[in-house]
């Protein structure tokens, strides 16, 4: 009679209720007690321990989401209204019973009650990370430390100064990311990093720049601690830097090179993008790059003024996210950072008053025609940054409430260009950022996941039609915290021809979901996936590495979300789940879509909405606040594209090494103008903006509900699978031809696992902890593009095996299957699969999670691929078409196109290795490819590796059901003769080994490729073209340890002998001269020389086929690049009068040493560490190279880097180069080595780079690496 009634002081809770709950619910023993907050609150504490019930027996452990919302639920009578808990800060905070928690540990809930209020569960507060830890310092710096296992023993530390593109005034822009350039590769004690086993880099954003660090705890050189060393580091990179007049030369010139390597057209293609989506602020047209002309011209003092405004410790954040102790690494922080002044209130020099009423100005500078009426907003809500200084205002339009009362409507705007391939239209709408702190606000994002993922699943629907008119539809809701604001996207993308019918189907399908919303079944489909797919996540919440959780905890504190752990995120999903209802999300699709569905009649919009409002979502209708579309000037008489590239989405990578100068983009637009003539063969893409308007806008497409899709629990029922079983009696064999052992146990050292099928089918596994509940499978498939017969244009010529493989990955389905089906049967389980082919192997890659008979699911869809495949013409036009496409994209791409020559120089007319042509596509026939790929795909030719979390009874069981009963092929072959198969690098003259030429275009860009033959990957240098032969085991002997000064020559020739029998001798040893070579290239070309931004040295290996190439990829300017290929030609050579030195060889070690130990938490690699070890077409791996491999690096000498060096020759009689150049006008016409020989070793510097520079900047990498 008293529950819910206050009694003096005391509030009464109904102690009873809690006890009357289901079997899976918690039990909540303790005390319950109360007392007046208030005259108008009253609060609730209660304390206690908290049990775990499942299958009615009891046991300690924990469940967050009962113990935070349980309360709420159970103490209704009561007028609770807000709920907040507190938990100690311990490791697994959430404890679910089959994870196998055993502890019981008190819990504090606090419930604010107001008198007459009703409770309502979606009102309960997120929590924070429980262990996240943010502070203060005393001169204003907020640091952020997150304790996080994975990767053990390392660390992340992000310093971000909150000061990015759109904190420059007009004179300014670029000079934010100048001064990352300039404080970051100016730090002495950044560079004493070096060496260590840590990575350091930078980048500028609109808003931020960011320094990070990836460290282990401990220096490789002398074992101190490196969290002190680093943060030391970053102390002196923000806030002590020297700006060195030499330090500020060099960065102007690497600064440069970056926006010429970067400015492609798919670059300027999102710059566009974001100009028109960001119309009403300084985000549309404050790029972080900046301006060229500008760059060139600052001096030091303009440069250390935008440092000295905006670098202050009030300023910045830090965050630490790894393997630390949150108290010492709090005592470090303090100790370093804290000698960073703070800046004094009201410390304004002269010139503040000026420059902020200059940005403010300019932030309004930019509105035109009908969106005049933002100025005053900007002015309005400009606000003073903690310096004083007024921080540009980045305001936005919204595409609800006032906006659409207003009558507006988006102008649609057009950008063409030559360069372009594809139609692309997109859509946008933006909206604000709700900040996601309450359950409701968790359960909108939710809703938006499900709403996203029926969406996508329909217009996978309307793919897979015949002939389909469109390339891609994508709808997508996401916030940004790098813009500010929640942004709706429809894009488009299709031919030229097909735009028309495109934009119809898009339109279609977001009108159809935002007028009859979801179905049930849709809706209970897509949040039991999420649910499996958050509960995946949840169990690997020990497992996520550092970068990632750093990552997470940057993007939601920027915007105001709450920072959840993943276990809480489950819980919390898990509470709400089953209050989703399918109008709640049908109500939500009605607001969000509308800014596509209703664009051009916002006015019924604003009828249907004010007819009955509670039909709708939170903010209401929306309505589309830009339309772009990017458009080729000129297609092929067809209406198919002509060539280029795809444009890229919005804000693809907008973060400093990109380019964008709006001043460029507006001569894009006039250089594809009306009097420009079509290139031979093509026609100008007649469209405008009133065309694209009509099409968005029509009416009458028929928009009815659709029917559900019956989805199989199973693919292979289990009585099929018993029969089958019955039939071919499936067994394991033994692995060892030498053994009987049909189920030898784990490697000792590698944990791994082969087996053997009666079938021919091998497989290898290992059970990691990688990521709780989830898995991944590769099978692989010997023979590849290799066995396309070469030099032939016919049904099993070049591209019959690559276009074969798409068409098999197109029809998207198997056995009676509908492809519908089968697509939902993955999404149900998690399951992901790509299915591609490269030169030498046919590869199936599944990700999927474990559970609830997730491996029997992917193994169920792996027998059915291999013995009831579907192969469909329309799968095999959409495949040909892909195909041509890219093919006709690469005449426009300056890198592909460069690339492609030197490919060219080197195969003459084996195309095998390259992309095929549009008439070696159109010979292909289905029959022809069908006989072509399916004659690799047989029992006898597979390898199946798999790399998880899962039981390994389970997988045994289901690989001789699934797997076992794969028939196998009679007269099946293998791959055949690898020799044969190989690649014949041409001898041409040297006219045509080095070539340059130019791409037409608005903006000048410049990049140059080196290329070569070099050793294999497998076998002894210098006998690499003969056939592998299969190493016993017992054969392969221990990598020696490396040996101590003064050894005898009898140990140096035994150790000799050791390491160059080893199968991994000439990989590892490939490895780090590639490692050694990159750094000279960045040290010499980059950094001393300043020709270029990004220059690298890369190995094409194979593992089947015995041979493989090398290329030396460098980008410039047009005026820089031959110097910049020429001192790249000059670093490789440079092996020969410069020799490598010990500490080189040790500064390789460590960073390939260090990246395989981190990577060894990646499934991913785990699985590539597995492919080939039972294959007999890569005979010389086994898993004693996985057992090696570290030994290895570790025992290889300075002798065997130049043996291997030995084999490479980078003559001018041996190499092919590359020069590609675009712009206006040609600045290039002869390759500078047909114009002035040099020779192998020796010879002339760079025609305009002084001769000292560059034998100085040989030395000067030399004396930096004694120095570390």
């Amino acid at each position: 009679s008293l529950q819910g009634q206050s009694i003096g002081s005391v509030l009464v809770i109904p102690y009873q209720s809690m006890l009357t709950m289901n079997k899976n619910d918690a039990i909540i023993s303790g005390n319950a007690h109360g007392k007046m907050a208030g005259p108008v609150q009253r609060k609730v504490v209660m304390r206690g321990t908290v049990f775990s019930r499942q299958g009615g027996k009891s046991y300690p452990g924990m469940q967050r989401r009962l113990s935070v919302s349980k309360p709420a639920m159970l103490a209704k009578s009561s007028n609770i209204n807000t709920i907040r808990t507190q938990f100690p800060k311990i490791e697994n905070a959430l404890c679910r019973p089959r994870l196998g928690w055993r502890k019981r540990w008190p819990f504090v809930v606090e419930a604010v009650a107001e008198p007459g209020s009703r409770p309502h569960l979606g009102d309960l507060e997120l929590e924070n990370h429980p262990n996240l830890e943010i502070g203060k310092l005393s001169n204003g710096l907020r640091y952020v430390i997150l304790p996080n296992v994975s990767p053990p023993n390392r660390f992340e530390a992000h310093l971000e100064v909150h000061a990015g593109s759109v904190d420059e005034s007009e004179n300014e822009q670029g000079i934010a990311h100048l001064v990352e350039h300039v404080t970051f590769l100016g730090s002495k004690k950044r560079e004493g990093l070096l060496g260590t086993g840590a990575r350091s880099n930078a980048y500028t954003d609109f808003h931020h720049t960011v320094f990070h660090v990836h460290a282990p705890h401990a220096n490789a050189n002398n074992g101190r601690p490196m969290l002190p060393a680093v943060l030391d580091a970053l102390t002196e990179i923000a806030f002590e830097p020297e700006f060195l007049p030499a330090r500020i030369e060099k960065e102007r010139k690497a600064v440069t090179a970056e926006a010429q390597m970067m400015n492609t057209i798919e670059y300027r293609v999102d710059c566009q993008l974001l100009q028109y989506l960001h119309w009403e602020n300084a985000l549309g047209t404050r790029f972080p790059i900046g301006k060229m002309d500008q760059v060139e011209k600052w001096q030091r003092d303009e440069i250390m003024s935008f440092w000295s405004r905006n670098y202050y410790p009030e300023n910045a954040t830090l965050y630490v996210v790894g393997d630390v102790d949150i108290e010492e690494t709090k005592k470090l922080i303090e100790q370093n950072f804290s000698r960073a002044p703070a800046r004094a209130a009201g410390s304004r020099a002269p010139a503040d008053d000026a420059l902020n009423a200059e940005v403010v100005e300019e932030a309004t500078h930019h509105q035109v025609d009908l969106r005049e009426t933002n100025k005053g907003l900007l002015l309005e809500r400009a606000h003073l940054s903690p310096g004083g200084l007024v921080r540009p205002p980045v305001d936005h339009q919204w595409g609800c409430g006032p906006m659409i009362q207003s009558g507006f409507q988006s102008p649609i705007s057009v950008f063409r260009h030559r360069l372009l391939q594809l139609f692309q239209l997109s859509i946008f709408c933006k909206l604000p950022v709700q900040p996601m702190k309450t359950l409701d606000d968790l359960k909108r994002a939710f809703m938006v996941r499900i709403m996203l993922s029926v969406m996508q699943f329909r217009i996978n629907a309307r793919y897979v039609a015949a002939d389909p008119p469109f390339i891609g539809i994508e709808l997508d809701h996401s916030d940004s915290g790098r813009e500010g604001c929640a942004v709706s996207t429809l894009t488009i993308t299709s031919e030229p021809k097909d735009w028309r019918g495109a934009v119809q189907v898009a339109v279609q399908e977001v009108r159809r979901l935002q007028q009859h919303g979801v179905t049930a079944a849709e809706m209970e489909r897509y949040k039991s996936a999420l649910l499996r797919d958050s509960e995946q996540l949840a169990e690997g919440a020990e497992s996520v590495p550092s970068l990632d959780n750093l990552e997470f905890v940057m993007e939601s504190m920027a915007l105001g979300h709450a920072v959840l752990e993943q276990r809480q995120a489950h819980a919390y999903l898990m509470e709400l789940a089953d209050t989703i209802t399918p109008d709640e999300v049908s109500a939500l699709c009605r607001s969000i879509l509308s800014f596509a569905s209703h664009y051009g009649d916002e006015a019924t919009l604003l009828k249907e909405y004010e007819a009955d409002p509670s039909k709708w979502a939170e903010p209401g209708p929306s309505i589309a606040t830009a339309v772009v579309a990017c458009i080729p000037t000129f297609m092929d008489a067809s209406g198919n594209s002509s060539g280029a590239a795809a444009p890229m989405p919005r804000g693809a990578s907008m973060a400093t090494t990109q380019h964008v100068d709006p001043a460029m983009a507006a001569a894009a637009l006039d250089e594809s103008g009306d009097d420009e003539e079509p290139p031979e063969g093509a026609v100008r893409f007649e469209i405008d903006e009133e065309d694209i308007r009509q099409a968005i806008s029509e009416q009458g497409l028929e928009v009815e509900a659709l029917e559900d899709v019956d989805v199989p629990e199973f693919l292979v029922p289990d009585d099929h699978a018993m029969d089958l079983m019955d039939k071919l009696n499936p067994t394991f064999v033994p692995v060892d031809p030498n053994s009987s052992d049909t189920k030898p146990p784990a490697d000792p050292e590698t944990g791994v696992i082969r087996r053997k099928l009666s079938n021919g089918i091998v497989i290898n596994y290992r059970k990691t902890d990688n990521e709780p509940m989830g898995a991944m499978v590769r099978v692989v498939a010997a023979g590849g593009r290799a066995l396309e017969e070469r030099g032939v244009v016919g049904p099993h010529g070049h591209g019959a095996i690559a276009v074969g493989t798409r068409t098999l990955s197109e029809s998207g389905t198997v056995g009676d299957w509908d492809r519908a089906q089968v697509e939902l049967f993955c999404i149900s389980r998690l399951i992901n699969c790509i299915l591609e082919a490269n030169e030498e192997f046919i590869c199936m890659d599944f990700h999927f999670a474990v559970g609830d008979g997730g491996m029997a699911a992917v193994l169920q869809l792996l027998h059915l691929f291999l013995e009831s495949p579907r192969w469909e013409d329309a799968a095999m036009e959409r495949s040909k078409q892909m195909y041509i496409s890219h093919y006709r994209a690469l005449p426009k791409s300056l890198e592909r196109a460069t690339a492609d020559r030197i490919m060219s120089a080197m195969l003459g007319d084996d195309r095998r290795f390259r992309d095929p042509s549009s008439d070696e596509i159109a010979a292909l026939t289905l029959d022809a490819m069908k006989e072509d790929v399916m004659a690799q795909l047989h029992a006898g030719n597979l390898e199946v590796s798999i790399v998880g979390d899962f039981d390994e009874n389970e997988l045994e069981e289901a690989a001789l059901k699934y797997l076992g009963t794969v028939v196998p092929k009679s007269n099946a072959q293998g791959p055949g003769s690898a020799l044969e198969q190989s690649p014949l690098v041409c001898d041409p003259p040297l006219e045509e080994r080095h070539s340059v030429w130019h791409l037409k275009d608005s903006d000048e860009r410049a990049c140059a490729y080196i290329a070569g033959v070099a050793p294999c990957r497998w076998g002894e240098f210098g006998k690499q073209q003969q056939p592998l032969e299969y190493l016993d085991p017992v054969d392969i002997p221990r990598p020696p340890a490396p040996l101590p000064p003064g050894a005898s020559d009898e140990d140096i020739q035994r150790a000799r002998d050791l390491r160059r029998k080893h199968p991994l001798y000439a990989s590892a040893t490939l490895g780090l001269l590639t490692e050694m070579i990159n750094s000279r290239l960045f040290t010499t070309v980059r950094d001393t020389l300043g020709l270029t931004y990004d220059v690298s040295f890369e190995l094409s290996l194979f593992d089947r086929l015995p041979t493989g190439w090398f290329y030396v990829n460098v980008t410039s300017t047009p005026q820089k690049i031959k110097d910049a290929m020429m001192a790249s030609m000059r670093v490789l050579r440079s092996g020969s009068i410069q020799p490598f030195t010990s500490r080189d060889l040790l500064r390789a070690k460590r960073t390939l040493i260090t990246r395989h130990e981190s990577d060894l938490k990646d499934n991913g690699y785990w699985l590539a560490l597995l492919t080939h070890i039972q294959s007999p077409s890569v005979p010389l791996k086994s898993v004693e190279c996985l057992r090696d491999l570290t030994a290895m690096y570790d025992a290889i000498t300075i002798e065997d880097i130049y043996e291997a060096y030995s084999h490479f020759d980078f003559s001018d009689e041996a190499t092919y180069t590359c020069i590609g150049t675009s712009g206006q006008d040609a600045s290039l016409n002869k390759s500078p080595i047909l114009e002035e020989r040099v020779q192998a070793i020796g010879g002339k510097p760079p025609a305009d780079v002084d001769p000292e520079a560059f034998l100085n900047a040989i030395k000067n990498f030399m004396d930096s690496m004694q120095s570390q």
